[in-house]
């Protein structure tokens, strides 16, 4: 098979894979049906700047076109057909393709420079009570990572540090976070980047990670697993934590208390209401008011979009691993730019950024 043959063939795969027709990606495109008829059946030769295009829509380095960098792994196959069994949308199947992508390139770039995965604990959870045993898994797990009883304003940040990836893509409106997780190649979780309550998403994910129910999950709008969710209760809102930080709000049914808790915890306005009714905080009456009031509309009015603290441009362990790469001469620049998607002149910009850095604290 010559190079137009693999690229026709990689193109074809790549547009099935999203889920897309031919009469999409030429509307999304500008191109003609027959001029992506050429290019997928090996006839004709499409120029860089399309490939490109094509990648970004497919969810697919450029390099996949030329025959390199195709997935494997049971794993990262199993999360790309549960993607398809929930129906979703080409645009977002192609993010989790590129998910899949990102996760393939950590594992290769970990390979090469010799460095281990993670270490990531289990609990195996027994026929008792799923409340008690989220908590003490939630304890357990702040004593490990060292946040005592603090806030974590960001937990992004703090699994990206034990060197577990959290890659933040745009995700569309029907599809939050997922995660794969494999004894050979680690743990990965994938957060929508346009949600205002990421921080809630991840430790959902994470609790999927810490049981190891699944190999591979995506959490969908309306699904329900009660041991993830009683998690992120324990895990971001431990009740003293809330108490303490309760005791600074004059009136708990105050808009201005209830956005100033929610922008602090990180989770959505249904969880950090119900979570202070359980504790006590806020009556029956109120409870069912809060929960029917718009409150996010008005935090959008007030402040703008919600986002967590200036999260990493898709992730820090890739960044990491990417430039440490191009460092050793183990990737090109060029590939770089292709798995980061920024120029080659910017990677070279970083690069001498980090290496006057380095040479001035020496």
């Amino acid at each position: 098979m010559n190079t137009l043959e693999i690229i026709g063939q990689r193109l074809k795969e790549a547009r099935e894979t999203a889920g897309y027709t031919p009469e999409d990606v030429a509307q999304k495109l500008g191109i003609t049906k027959d001029e992506l008829s050429l290019f997928e059946s090996g006839r004709q030769n499409p120029p860089l700047s399309l490939l490109r295009k094509l990648a970004k829509l497919y969810g697919v380095f450029v390099s996949y076109f030329y025959g390199i960098e195709k997935p494997k792994g049971e794993v990262f196959n199993l999360i790309l057909d549960k993607a398809k069994e929930l129906s979703l949308p080409p645009e977002t199947i192609s993010q989790v393709h590129r998910f899949i992508f990102l996760c393939k390139e950590i594992v290769k770039l970990r390979q090469k420079l010799g460095i281990p995965k993670p270490e990531i604990p289990y609990y195996t959870l027994n026929q008792g009570s799923i409340e008690k045993q989220a908590k003490e898994v939630a304890e357990a797990e702040r004593a490990r990572l060292g946040l005592g009883d603090s806030v974590v304003p960001s937990l992004g940040e703090v699994l990206e540090d034990i060197r577990i990836p959290v890659i933040r893509l745009p995700l569309g409106m029907e599809l939050s976070s997922a995660m794969v997780c494999d004894e050979s190649f680690g743990a990965f979780i994938l957060v929508n980047s346009d949600c205002p309550y990421q921080n809630q998403l991840i430790a959902y994910e994470y609790a999927h990670i810490l049981q190891r129910k699944d190999k591979a999950h995506l959490n969908k709008d309306g699904q329900e697993d009660d041991f993830s969710e009683r998690f992120v209760v324990h895990f971001l809102m431990p009740e003293s934590l809330v108490k303490r930080l309760v005791r600074q709000h004059h009136n708990l049914t105050d808009v201005w208390a209830l956005i100033s808790l929610r922008r602090t915890f990180g989770v959505s306005y249904e969880t950090l209401i119900s979570r202070l009714h359980e504790l006590g905080e806020i009556g029956e009456k109120d409870l069912n008011r809060l929960l029917r009031a718009n409150l996010w509309n008005l935090e959008i009015k007030l402040f703008g979009e919600p986002k967590d603290p200036a999260p990493w441009k898709i992730s820090k362990v890739l960044w990491e691993l990417v430039l440490t790469a191009v460092k050793h001469e183990l990737i090109s620049i060029s590939y770089a730019s292709d798995v980061l998607e920024i120029s080659p002149m910017q990677i070279q910009d970083i690069l001498y950024e980090l290496e006057e850095i380095e040479l001035s604290r020496s």
